[in-house]
């Protein structure tokens, strides 16, 4: 299966809509409970990749596989050097292709050339093929809300993992924005 990894694009949005949209009535992959519209992913990717990466992987024909991006962990300054991420396959994407694993790889060393610490990922208790995933790369499990949200009829819980990517050593400096880890060009790479 070939494929190639870039940085999305505005026009990106609506695939990113029907791609996320296809696991919104699941009751283990996601708490959301309307897909927003494509214009709330259009203003998605714009909002992320002024701080982290968003990136889609495609065919050679140009169909979306799937997409990862970051975004903050919480508010709070003290949090900076933190992102959660969220990872999304196409249901009718090539399985055990290393499609996620590559774009993991993808964004995880943005993140890490940025000056970010640690990735961590929200995970519903009950989506097993998505928590051996984050293991595999080296996830480790932190916390655990049980019936922290109602859906479909039914309370479910969530895990929170998290991978530290970059060292602890001394006081960090402030995250990169994306440009100046990516370069200037990626305003123009992103319209």
């Amino acid at each position: 299966m070939e494929y190639q990894i870039r940085l999305a694009k505005e026009a990106d949005a609506k695939a990113v809509h029907d791609i996320y949209g296809a696991y919104v009535p699941l009751d283990y992959v996601t708490f959301t409970v309307e897909n927003p519209d494509i214009e709330s992913y259009r203003r998605k990717i714009i909002t992320a990749l002024e701080k982290y990466p968003f990136l889609i992987a495609e065919d050679d024909e140009g169909k979306v596989l799937g997409y990862v991006y970051g975004s903050a962990l919480r508010p709070h300054d003290a949090y900076q050097w933190n992102v959660e991420w969220t990872i999304v396959l196409a249901h009718d994407a090539p399985k055990r292709c290393g499609i996620a694993t590559a774009l993991y790889r993808e964004f995880a060393a943005i993140l890490e050339k940025q000056g970010y610490r640690y990735i961590y990922g929200v995970i519903v208790d009950t989506n097993e093929a998505s928590l051996e995933f984050h293991k595999s790369l080296g996830f480790r499990e932190v916390g655990h809300f049980e019936n922290a949200g109602f859906k479909l009829g039914a309370w479910r819980g969530i895990r929170w993992l998290v991978k530290q990517i970059g060292t602890d050593d001394g006081e960090p400096k402030k995250p990169l924005r994306l440009s100046e880890v990516i370069g200037e060009s990626i305003r123009s790479e992103i319209l």
